[in-house]
């Protein structure tokens, strides 16, 4: 744009000059044209710096399952949950600066009480991949998370208990929540709350009758409390 406007300027009083004249003179010399040909090539600023942080996480995880039918499950709360997370933020077409993306590896511990069924208790890796949208002012943020997510149930914390084939261990699904950071210097604390509500089952559907199937499916509510670092 800014090539396109120099060369429209030089055009017009090269023109205005050589009405003048009626000589052909030019007003600018080789040593002029090529300084404004060199400025008018700059090439601008992005207005948006993109920031890239590593963080530690942790997590206060109330766990819960619906079924159908019905077993009576009743929620229990997990402290011992840690994730290493990092987190791009980068503008949109250099006009929003908006988006981002969240990436999580984390280990926990997750499980459910039942009034007909054995309670449950295991230790399981999840990673979480969430568009991470932020709204900025002064040293804070508002921030928004959305995505899917993937686990699996490593072991049972049961005593003299194990799997058999009719549990399934692997997990998926999809997350999202809200939450609030604070940045100073390079550091940032975030405080988040998030739901998750998965997709598969935790045990394949006749694992206690053929006849009559069964489908439990876990749904937590999580609250984060992540420290970043900013490496860029």
């Amino acid at each position: 744009m800014r090539k396109t406007l120099a060369i429209i300027l030089m055009t017009f009083i090269s023109l205005c000059a050589f009405a003048q004249n009626g000589d052909g003179f030019n007003p600018f010399t080789e040593e002029d044209l090529s300084i404004l040909m060199q400025d008018s090539t700059v090439k601008e600023v992005s207005t948006y710096k993109p920031v890239g942080m590593l963080g530690i996480r942790g997590s206060y995880q109330l766990n819960n399952v619906r079924s159908t039918p019905d077993i009576g499950a009743k929620g229990v709360a997990s402290y011992k949950n840690i994730s290493l997370v990092y987190t791009y933020y980068n503008s949109l077409w250099n006009m929003m600066p908006n988006f981002g993306l969240q990436l999580a590896a984390k280990y926990g511990e997750w499980g459910f009480d039942s009034e007909f069924l054995e309670d449950e208790r295991a230790s399981y890796a999840e990673f979480s991949m969430l568009s991470h949208f932020h709204f900025d002012f002064s040293r804070y943020r508002f921030i928004i998370g959305l995505g899917p997510y993937a686990g699996y149930r490593i072991k049972t914390l049961k005593e003299n208990d194990s799997w058999d084939k009719y549990d399934n261990r692997f997990e998926y699904g999809l997350m999202g929540g809200a939450g609030f950071a604070v940045i100073f210097g390079r550091f940032e604390l975030q405080l988040e709350g998030d739901y998750q509500f998965s997709l598969s089952s935790v045990y394949h559907v006749n694992k206690y009758s053929d006849e009559y199937w069964l489908i439990a499916t876990p749904n937590n509510i999580i609250v984060n409390l992540t420290l970043f670092y900013h490496l860029f």
